[in-house]
């Protein structure tokens, strides 16, 4: 359940600038993590967030965005114990208060979405190659 938790909302905050205009936003490369801003925008689109929710939940990304980034600069080979423990209770908690923002309708959405994700992974969080489209 973690490592869906973390594959749909491990937000790697690294920071949240302002959006660029799509024709100015750089490619992705194969496997990036999404950006908090593309995350809203899927769970608006999945779910039907409101403005208020929207806003709600990139202030909890926000919070979380500079300890994730340092996280993540170190590379994940390099994390220790203690950093792979953090990143998960950070996760963790960051999921809770993301689901606390949401009705009980879109928490049972967000449920079947992340069951749904689970299914396109293989063991150890690798996507299976027919769902990497």
């Amino acid at each position: 359940m973690c490592v869906a938790l973390a594959a749909l909302l491990a937000i790697p905050s690294t920071t949240l600038a302002q959006a660029k205009p799509a024709d100015e936003a750089p490619a992705r490369r194969h496997g990036a993590r999404p950006t908090p801003e593309e995350l809203i925008k899927r769970m608006t689109e999945t779910l039907g967030l409101s403005q208020g929710q929207q806003d709600e939940i990139k202030a909890i990304y926000e919070k979380n965005s500079a300890a994730v980034k340092e996280l993540m600069d170190k590379g994940f080979q390099n994390l220790t114990e203690e950093d792979m423990t953090n990143m998960r209770e950070m996760m963790k908690s960051q999921f809770e208060k993301i689901n606390a923002v949401l009705t009980p309708e879109q928490q049972e959405k967000l449920k079947a979405e992340m069951e749904k994700r689970r299914g396109k992974r293989r063991p150890g969080g690798a996507r299976k190659p027919e769902a990497t489209k």
